[in-house]
């Protein structure tokens, strides 16, 4: 009796893990479907002739040319997402005094002295 009793608590304790979400299941849907592969196109000429006047006429037709295939689908169980917010952090740096930036040097022009 006492092991019967204790089969009966682990099932349902395995039960109540399943419902919970703790135990991840995947459904697999093999679904038959067709697909289109390419397409085939017919090219006839035709011809109408109106006593001295010919006229000739292009249809083409295009045909797809369908193959069977088999579409999987994986359904699993949604888990939510949770988002965590942080506190804004705004940090200030100190003014620091810099050189100005010389683009162009106007210098006199070069003298050579020799002795």
């Amino acid at each position: 009796m006492h092991k019967l009793f204790i089969i009966f608590i682990t099932l349902s304790y395995l039960s109540i893990i399943a419902m919970a979400g703790l135990i991840e299941t995947h459904h697999v849907v093999h679904e038959p479907v067709v697909t289109n592969v390419g397409t085939v196109v017919h090219n006839a000429p035709s011809a109408v002739s109106h006593q001295s006047l010919t006229q000739v006429h292009s249809k083409s037709v295009v045909h797809p040319v369908l193959a069977p295939a088999v579409k999987t689908t994986y359904h699993t169980s949604v888990h939510p997402v949770h988002t965590v917010h942080s506190p804004l952090v705004q940090t200030y740096s100190a003014a620091v005094a810099t050189a100005p930036v010389v683009h162009a040097v106007h210098s006199s022009p070069l003298v050579m002295v020799h002795h």
